[in-house]
């Protein structure tokens, strides 16, 4: 099996265009820069990353051929080396966002090597990347990034009580992962940073984990419709909105065009923006048409009511959206979260989290007394 599957490997690679020798990127031939250039490091069972790779290419066409990274910890040790390339019939380098880079092109490549376990050290990364010119010229570039450990001074609490799911959080398939902004449709309406690079959907269950009753297709089939929506920590409201109709039963008020000439976080159809202190900032998204009950100015106090839980903005059915973020703008970046005192349910067993982050997928208990 194993000289069969080699074989496998070495007639695929045959097949594919030679190249010559790898050599170090001549100037101007291909621009790598990490975004954002503050790359955080979340602790969930290990290490989990979330940065991009703007790639912009030089005068001739560029193909992505490979991408290696040397793990190193603070000794200068190397902990570990990995890699997706052109190798086999299927070839890992495929699953990358952007492999292909016209001349002088911008395209986010998300980072492959995401997640790592907690026994490996993540001091420096090391990442070289191999393209292809339209000479089959080989092409090398090489940089390296320093993760910084990231907590945030504010205490959160998840703004809802209850059951929850995370319906779409940050990893590596969540779609506020997979915000590309250099997107021709994200640079039409003035997206430029992903902002939502730590968000959560969160949405409210019930002991089967249903979202909702019926068809689903009235914000009244949802048991999290207008429920309340209270501070995850002390703070000042800095921005908020409640004038967006609900999208309810086929009804879709939301219009991009607004975020351009009105206020680019319409993205969120009605929005409020806390500012905690210490360049950390939560918002809280999709509430309900004009259900806030605190305005811009306010002093609020931990787990006051703010808001209740509406489908306005881009949103399909009712359900909280939160991000912690470094400013009440759109263009800013994202920060993880780390929420206090909540359950962390698997099945028939849960226990409690004193302190910790929550992603795709997980359900959780948020109580308050």
């Amino acid at each position: 099996m194993l000289s069969a599957l080699f074989l496998t490997c070495r007639l695929a690679a045959a097949l594919l265009p030679a190249a010559a020798n790898s050599t170090a990127a001549a100037p101007g031939a291909v621009t790598i820069t990490v975004a954002p250039s503050r790359v955080l490091l979340e602790e969930r069972a290990g290490s989990h990353l979330n940065f991009d790779f703007a790639v912009q290419a030089g005068p001739d066409s560029l193909w992505l051929s490979k991408v290696e990274v040397s793990v190193y910890d603070r000794s200068g040790a190397l902990v570990l080396r990995k890699f997706v390339d052109n190798n086999g019939f299927s070839p890992s380098v495929s699953s990358l966002s952007h492999r292909v880079f016209a001349p002088g092109q911008v395209a986010l490549v998300f980072n492959p090597f995401h997640t790592f376990a907690p026994d490996v050290e993540v001091a420096r990364l090391a990442y070289t990347f191999e393209f292809q010119d339209a000479k089959r010229k080989a092409v090398t570039q090489a940089l390296d990034v320093t993760p910084e450990r990231y907590q945030p001074r504010a205490a959160l609490k998840i703004p809802i009580t209850g059951r929850l799911l995370i319906w779409d959080g940050h990893d590596e398939n969540a779609h506020h992962r997979r915000l590309d902004f250099h997107h021709p449709v994200a640079q039409q309406v003035g997206i430029r940073s992903n902002f939502m690079r730590y968000a959560h959907d969160f949405v409210v269950v019930n002991d089967k984990g249903e979202t909702h009753g019926g068809d689903g297709k009235k914000n009244t089939d949802y048991p999290g419709f207008d429920q309340p929506v209270h501070a995850p920590a002390a703070g000042r409201v800095v921005a908020a909105y409640s004038a967006q109709s609900d999208n309810d039963n086929g009804q879709d008020y939301f219009n991009p065009g607004d975020m351009v000439g009105k206020d680019p976080l319409l993205l969120y159809g009605n929005y409020l923006v806390l500012d905690h202190g210490n360049g950390e900032f939560s918002l809280l998204g999709h509430l309900r048409q004009n259900s806030l009950v605190v305005k811009v100015g306010d002093e609020v106090r931990p787990d006051q009511v703010l808001a209740r839980i509406g489908s306005s903005g881009s949103s399909y059915f009712p359900h909280l959206h939160y991000e912690l973020r470094t400013g009440a703008a759109m263009n800013v970046e994202g920060l993880p979260a780390y929420f206090t005192k909540f359950r962390l349910v698997r099945g028939s067993r849960s226990r409690t989290v004193p302190s910790g982050t929550v992603d795709s997928g997980d359900i959780v208990v948020q109580e308050r007394k």
